[in-house]
């Protein structure tokens, strides 16, 4: 029996069905070909109770010592009980149950902590509503008096900007989110207009593009001079259809209507308040970073009228009414609103702290936050949080066997090390579930981010977000094992794994990954990329499956290495460019290095490439020449010399590598890529990626050990 067919296969999420038509070698993929199945995940038993922990049940009384027989109730009172303690190795036990917090932050004096949860222990930094509380508003709209459960308008808080290019910081109104809504553990919709992004509206003609960084003319785009120093950019106007003008007419709370779009680029989300319409136009009280442009997607939200389809929701913050429309079944389900402003667990600077089997809830910042070293998160459960799940810089960070869903941000952030010495920061991400997140920010929300040097993405599954999987600057990180699929599914120039723009950031490798299924409808985003100019990058031994666009794009860096890869149905295999130094000598549109003060020159200057430890390391850095009297030499930063794209094995509807520009031929090499067509049935079977044609030098690929190891 084959390799794949020997696979339990268990999938947590439906495979999304895409729409590509067939074509031939004009970029865009062919007939959807069969999923790689997911793997199987043991099991493993948690820890169980021990003597000389310190116990805690929502049973408890804080007025007790902490015995198994005589537990405290709260998590604030056992730490305090645990600061006492001479011990080096403190254990908290939580009995299963919810604990409602506010945020908790632990210094030095926690060092040594470490905090176990029975399976069903709950910290919730909002509060969980009960379903008989709800009564009928009219129709099928429930409502519910938020003063029962003591809670006031402060608590609610206020709608603010979000989305990764929103312009808040220039007029004052960036924080925290509004509280949110969750049931069943799926956030739901503030009421909104349209119902859902597949029938968003579109901008009409464009008669004022507002404040913004970019300025559009006949003569292209250039930098708007005032930005950094801009306070209030003002929003831009419009047009749109008497249909949608006339509706607005019938909205009450003006003064609080709020839209978001991609103004301008699908890789750019933005929110701003509405200021005014008229009977053919619209204007946003604030500008979008990037300005506007015709047939833009847009929407707007936070409008009682538009309380009209379920699971969308609003809250009457004068008279604390919460009005909603739940799903049918919801008096079974769990419901609650996320009201902490804090993050909710933060380290001050900490050294050797556990938490383990914990479900972290209910704050609209991140779940955990902060400093330290020798920090371990594992085996919890981390949802329904407004930014993400993890952010944390130090070193020997451990993230291991968590589920993370339902962020309004990224997932897991980790920044360490020191790119001065090229010291290692050993921070890991491995064995977790990650889906459903960057819920409200829409792109650059990575479900793991790794900064700095030495960071390890390693064996887990990732799936079902609108933009990017997998992001990092910096050097040395691994990024090895990860099963990612259905992700970028609203953006196109993206990528499920990406970074760019640098060409210090040498040491990086992407190994033995299963990618499949990215981008939906129009979106046509790319499986691996490494964007404008990055260079020194590693990939091999990884599995791509139904990328529409680039299986890999390599945006004219160099000391690039993509070898001994399978890429079946991609849009165009591979794509390597010369844009840096096209940018220069066929003045290109490519800017980040025409000069020796652009982007990419200063990524050079960020680090001492002739210090001992880069040259022991990067040699090939401290020989490179900036002299653009001489842009012919293949050591000139921007050429895309010393590159090796070779053994990568390609199957599509005709023997197609992709796009390799001229420059790539002449100072990298290009050459032993195997082209197959599906007809020649060079796989083992239907969703069995094992090959059965004989390849010279092609390292067969471990897909018995991609994805999750084990699982609590």
């Amino acid at each position: 029996m084959k390799l794949w067919k020997q696979i339990l296969g268990i999938v947590l999420s439906a495979v999304v069905v895409f729409s590509f038509t067939s074509c031939s070698s004009n970029g865009k993929m062919g007939k959807l070909q069969p999923t790689p199945a997911a793997l199987s995940v043991p099991k493993q038993t948690k820890r169980e109770q021990k003597q000389g922990d310190i116990f805690v049940s929502p049973n408890g009384d804080d007025a007790h010592n902490g015995t198994k027989e005589n537990p405290v109730r709260t998590p604030q009172k056992a730490i305090e009980l645990a600061q006492s303690l001479e011990k080096e190795d403190k254990v908290i036990y939580f009995a299963s149950g919810e604990y409602n917090i506010s945020a908790i932050t632990f210094t030095q004096k926690d060092n040594g902590l470490t905090l176990f949860g029975e399976e069903g222990t709950v910290f919730n930094g909002g509060v969980t509503l009960n379903t008989a509380d709800f009564t009928d508003y009219k129709d099928n709209i429930k409502m519910l008096d938020l003063k029962k459960y003591n809670i006031t308008k402060e608590d609610i808080g206020e709608v603010r900007a979000f989305g990764q290019y929103n312009t808040a910081e220039k007029y004052g109104a960036d924080g925290s989110l509004y509280c949110e809504l969750f049931c069943d553990n799926q956030r739901m919709t503030l009421s909104r207009y349209p119902n859902t992004d597949e029938k968003n509206l579109r901008t009409g003609k464009i008669t004022d593009n507002g404040d913004a960084k970019e300025i559009y003319t006949n003569k292209g785009t250039q930098q708007n001079p005032e930005w950094e120093n801009l306070k209030n950019p003002r929003g831009g106007t419009f047009a749109a259809e008497k249909e949608v003008t006339s509706r607005m007419a019938s909205w009450k709370n003006s003064d609080d209507i709020w839209i978001f779009g991609y103004f301008q680029y699908d890789w750019a989300d933005s929110t701003t308040p509405l200021k005014s319409f008229d009977d053919s136009s619209i204007t946003t009280e604030y500008a979008s970073v990037y300005g506007f442009k015709e047939d833009a997607p847009y929407y707007f939200f936070n409008i009682f009228e538009e309380l009209d389809a379920e699971n969308e929701w609003y809250i009457d913050k004068e008279d604390l009414i919460l009005y909603f429309i739940p799903p049918s079944d919801f008096e079974s389900k769990p419901i609650q609103l996320s009201l902490e402003t804090a993050d909710l667990i933060t380290f001050d600077n900490v050294s050797d702290i556990t938490i383990d089997g914990i479900t972290i809830l209910g704050t609209r910042a991140n779940a955990f936050f902060g400093t330290g070293s020798h920090i371990s998160i594992k085996n919890c459960t981390i949802k329904n949080v407004g930014k993400n799940a993890v952010e944390l810089e130090g070193e020997k960070i451990t993230v291991e066997n968590n589920i993370i869903t339902a962020t309004g941000k990224a997932g897991v952030v980790l920044t360490g090390g020191d790119r001065k010495t090229l010291t290692s920061a050993e921070n890991t991400v491995i064995n977790n579930l990650i889906y459903d997140w960057s819920q409200v920010y829409k792109t650059y929300q990575a479900a793991v981010a790794l900064h700095g040097v030495g960071g390890v993405c390693s064996h887990n599954e990732i799936y079902n977000s609108p933009h990017e999987a997998v992001t990092y600057t910096g050097n040395n990180h691994i990024i090895e094992y990860n099963i990612i699929h259905d992700v970028v599914l609203k953006s196109s120039d993206a990528a499920a794994i990406y970074a760019g723009r640098s060409w210090s950031a040498y040491g990086n490798v992407i190994r033995y990954n299963c990618i499949y299924n990215l981008g939906s409808g129009e979106f046509t985003p790319c499986g691996i990329y490494f964007d404008d100019g990055l260079s020194g990058q590693t990939a091999y031994g990884n599995l791509l499956v139904n990328i529409p666009w680039c299986g890999f794009l390599i945006g004219g860096g160099r000391d690039i290495s993509v070898t001994n890869n399978v890429i079946v149905n991609a849009g165009k295999p591979i794509v390597y460019d010369d844009r840096a130094i096209a940018g220069i000598v066929d003045n290109g549109w490519f800017t980040h290095s025409k000069t020796a003060e652009s982007t990419l020159w200063k990524t050079l200057r960020e680090v001492d490439v002739h210090a001992q430890p880069w040259v022991d390391a990067f040699p090939q850095l401290s020989r490179l020449s900036s002299d653009f009297d001489n842009t012919d030499n293949p050591a000139f930063a921007p050429n895309p010399a010393d590159s090796i794209v070779e053994q990568n094995i390609i199957v599509g509807q005709k023997k197609y590598l992709g796009d390799i520009q001229k420059r790539v031929y002449q100072y990298s090499r290009v050459s032993d890529n195997p082209l197959y067509t599906f007809s020649e049935n060079i796989f083992a079977g239907d969703g069995d990626y094992t090959l059965t044609v004989d390849t010279n030098n092609f390292e067969k690929l471990p897909y018995e050990k991609m994805g999750r190891v084990y699982q609590y």
